[in-house]
């Protein structure tokens, strides 16, 4: 019975967020980006990625070329954007290039024959099914069993959630990369440990969103090489091919690639600075975030000899997961695809957490539906530049840390994890 309930919760839920954008969020988005905005339409992340995979796989054009990004930036605006840098009070816009590393065209090959308003109507539903997919994975990857109507109401509340939201309505390939993880890890438990190489290299086409998470794994891997040699070559020799190819078809590419991430970072919206940076100013924000990778890195080492099918081998999983989330440039919301893993382990040891931490979690993560509700009977003035229809997403930035709360402490459990031998 209880179950049942969370499952009606969760129905409710989701049949709030979509009341919701229906009514207030898209009609907004459109008044605030395209009416008094500089859009002329609203094509989420996909369509740059789309027209690069068109005219290189069709047309031979370089995705990253000028030719190329003016044409996705008539798409988005209806002419071409020339801007400088270098004007002071001057807001850069949005430049809409093909920021990717090259080889996700291989990923968005099977859609140039489609026109982009039919991909960009399957997308969020493609997406949606695999953030459904990746709780499973994470479930499995626990040994976590709900009953089924508990299964099914927590994958409801995570796509109902503000941060899978936004990535389904965007369209962003962090959720496809998301799933990737999560089958990697999946397959690294089940002792498939090539397969999860493959899986872990296909997910560097967002490699800022899989740094640490990777290094963990390939630590791991590290650990003990002989036993686990099939994760580092599957993992090598994909990326290896991938690039290769991509060297093929686009010769030089890393360069171009490079020259767009260093441009993406003056005319981002949003700014490219961790959370740690955010709370803390840039200067001990990045010594923070050094120190927190360093003891990451330091305690994965540690760890490297550990079981994939212990816990201590899935919390330092969600160390790193966690982590990503606050030392690494993620902070717009779809990257919290990334605390899936942390959250499932929170939901399972709930009995065991302590109640005021886990008090605070409960209202966090609950917050945007009740904000949601009120925002769709009471409708606030769509046409305003005001912020307001955002309060739902108001308490986004806390996650990663309320998150880090209920995790990270679980460490100390680990009496392994400190008194290892220098000879180790």
């Amino acid at each position: 019975m209880r179950t049942r309930i969370w499952l009606i919760v969760s129905l409710l839920a989701g049949a709030i967020s979509c009341l919701y954008m229906a009514r207030v969020l898209l009609p907004w988005e459109y008044s605030f980006n395209i009416t008094h905005g500089p859009l002329k339409a609203n094509l989420g992340d996909l369509y740059p990625r789309w027209v690069g995979t068109r005219e290189l796989l069709l047309h031979g054009r370089n995705p990253y070329g000028p030719e190329v990004t003016h044409e996705i930036q008539i798409g988005f605006y209806g002419h071409a954007i020339a801007q400088r840098y270098d004007q002071p009070g001057v807001v850069p816009m949005d430049e809409q290039r093909f920021v990717y590393p090259i080889y996700v065209v291989f990923l968005m090959a099977a859609t140039v024959p489609i026109d982009f308003a039919t991909v960009h109507t399957w997308a969020p539903i493609v997406f949606a099914s695999l953030i459904a997919a990746s709780v499973l994975l994470w479930m499995a990857f626990l040994r976590w069993r709900p009953p089924p109507s508990l299964a099914i109401a927590i994958v409801m509340f995570v796509l109902a959630s503000p941060q899978v939201m936004q990535g389904l309505r965007l369209c962003q390939l962090g959720m496809f990369v998301a799933f990737l993880l999560a089958a990697g890890a999946w397959c690294v438990r089940r002792n498939s440990l090539g397969l999860a190489g493959i899986l872990f290299a296909v997910s560097t086409i967002k490699p800022q969103m899989v740094l640490l998470p990777l290094a963990w794994f390939l630590l791991w891997g590290l650990g003990e090489w002989r036993k686990r040699w099939r994760l580092l070559v599957g993992f090598a020799a994909a990326l290896a091919l991938l690039i290769s190819l991509g060297e093929f078809m686009v010769p030089g590419w890393i360069g171009y690639f490079i020259d767009g991430v260093r441009a993406y970072q003056r005319y981002a919206y949003v700014p490219m600075s961790s959370l740690l940076w955010l709370i803390f100013g840039n200067a001990i924000g990045k010594l923070l975030s050094l120190a927190v990778v360093a003891g990451m890195l330091f305690l994965g080492w540690r760890s490297r000899h550990s079981d994939p099918a212990s816990d201590e081998f899935a919390r330092i999983s969600a160390m790193f997961f966690v982590g990503a989330t606050i030392v690494l440039p993620l902070m717009t919301p779809f990257n919290q695809v990334l605390l899936l893993l942390p959250v499932m382990m929170i939901l399972r040891d709930w009995d065991n957490l302590a109640r005021i931490p886990r008090s605070i979690f409960a209202i966090v993560v609950a917050w945007p539906w009740p904000a949601s509700l009120v925002l769709a009977i009471h409708r606030p003035d769509l046409n305003s530049m005001r912020r307001t229809p955002l309060l739902p997403s108001a308490l986004v930035l806390l996650l990663p840390l309320i998150v880090a709360l209920l995790c990270l402490p679980k460490a100390s459990r680990f009496p392994y994890l400190l008194s290892r031998t220098a000879g180790d």
